[in-house]
């Protein structure tokens, strides 16, 4: 009777553990802007926003993740110019879809994403994240969470992970902890991600499908590209012209 008991307690103890390692978790990403240049009187000042908030998901299944825009989220776009026309804001989303595929397994991602309406899929290795956790806990949407930072690329990070999800998922490039991160602050609040909410449920194979749609570039050709685009943009423009695409 003690092994029969034992071996139905191991099993639903693996199916609970289980059962925790795929699903999804909804994460409100806000980036504040702050956008000064020489000519810009005060009243144009005061009518820009503080900052630009768009819902993400990721979905997570063991060692693979997706990270992309909640189906219908858009980010407002903000178009405006002086009286005189002497210059011009323009803050603007691509229509393109964003999706990260990241494999942890296999310590590759493939990242979607578009450039002035056209799709680009970038595939590369995964960072490697150097993370100093602390002993700082908090509670957060009934979750035990944990404190984590890391300073890399000139970006102070502090993360709030809970290993009470086991897996080692996180919001955009970020992951690699002992547990989900649930909460992300860069550069004291300059960007920050906060889960909104986490569900559990079993997942089909084409809900972890990587991202295909667009022409196949590594990271340093993406890159090359961009600086293009944003020369063409300048020359067509004029220097006075203030473009932010996140």
């Amino acid at each position: 009777m003690k092994i029969i008991i034992s071996t139905l307690l191991c099993t639903f103890l693996f199916q609970f553990i289980n059962a925790q390692t795929e699903g999804t978790i909804v994460y409100k990403e806000t980036v504040k802007l702050d956008i000064q240049f020489e000519g810009m009187d005060e009243s144009m000042k005061a009518m820009l926003p503080k900052s630009q908030s768009v819902t993400k998901v990721l979905t997570f299944k063991g060692k693979e993740s997706l990270y992309q825009n909640k189906k219908g989220e858009e980010l407002e776009n903000i178009n405006m110019a002086s009286d005189d026309g002497s210059f011009q804001i323009k803050i603007m989303r691509d229509d393109t879809e964003d999706i990260l595929y990241k494999n942890l397994k296999e310590k590759t991602k493939i990242h979607q994403k578009g450039m002035m309406g056209k799709s680009f899929v970038v595939k590369d290795e995964l960072p490697k994240h150097k993370w100093k956790i602390t002993n700082e806990k908090i509670k957060f949407l009934d979750y035990e969470c944990q404190k984590a930072v890391i300073e890399e690329e000139g970006k102070f990070v502090v993360a709030w992970f809970t290993s009470q999800i086991p897996v080692q998922v996180g919001p955009g490039s970020y992951h690699g902890l002992p547990g989900a991160i649930l909460l992300i602050s860069i550069n004291e609040g300059e960007t920050e991600v906060a889960a909104l909410g986490v569900d559990f449920n079993a997942l089909n194979p084409d809900d972890m499908k990587a991202p295909s749609d667009g022409k196949e570039v590594t990271e340093e050709e993406f890159e090359k590209i961009r600086i293009e685009k944003e020369k063409e943009m300048e020359e067509t423009y004029g220097g006075k012209r203030m473009k932010i695409k996140h």
